[in-house]
């Protein structure tokens, strides 16, 4: 169903082949609503998590920052970071589906916002890392999703042309900001909707 001219496939990471499941992991540490939503405000949803994306501020420095902003929960704020491998989760379709579309002749890139020691940390345990054609991570590269320049980036580092390339994020900014580089884009809702659009179902 694609169009003849998509030859790339390029896929956010986050919340699209793997699961950032930082709540879970709160509750396998026994942490409370109260951490929960504390956590969400002010360290998930934050300028300084931002940052960490974006590779201007270090793991350590923003840790300093999440306890300045909550000295009440320190130790949970220590036991969290402690423990970084539970974070995010691979999803059983991700290394398959990655698999399918090399199959029908199409190269797969990645471009993810990631912070760096976390995208260290995780993305050589991930299956599909060693399969894709190439990959983008914000804090390498000091800039991240929706500033137009990080899919230039990929464009010029892969030599793609961008109207080769299909986007594939959950976030409707970063789908904005693809097509105004001259990509095509889906926002992405779930894996059946998707496999079906791309004709790998």
């Amino acid at each position: 169903m694609l169009q003849d001219r998509i030859k790339n496939i390029v896929f956010d990471v986050g919340m699209v082949l793997i699961d950032f499941c930082w709540v879970q992991h709160c509750k396998n540490l026994g942490f409370d609503e109260n951490v929960i939503q504390a956590f969400d405000q002010y360290m998930i949803s934050s300028r300084c998590w931002s940052l960490l994306d974006e590779g201007l501020i270090t793991q350590e420095d923003a840790i300093k920052e999440f306890i300045a902003s909550m000295p009440q929960y320190e130790k949970e704020i220590r036991l969290f970071w402690s423990q970084p491998e539970g974070f995010v989760k691979e999803y059983d379709y991700a290394t398959p589906m990655i698999k399918k579309l090399q199959d029908k002749g199409y190269k797969v890139f990645l471009l993810s916002n990631y912070p760096l020691t976390m995208y260290e940390l995780h993305w050589p345990t991930f299956d599909f890392y060693n399969e894709v054609d190439g990959y983008i991570v914000s804090a390498k590269e000091r800039m991240k999703k929706p500033d137009e320049r990080i899919y230039r980036l990929l464009c010029e580092r892969y030599e793609l042309t961008a109207e080769s390339c299909l986007f594939v994020d959950d976030r409707q900014e970063n789908i904005d900001a693809a097509c105004s580089v001259g990509m095509d884009a889906i926002l992405f809702e779930d894996y059946e909707r998707l496999t079906k659009y791309l004709d790998i179902a």
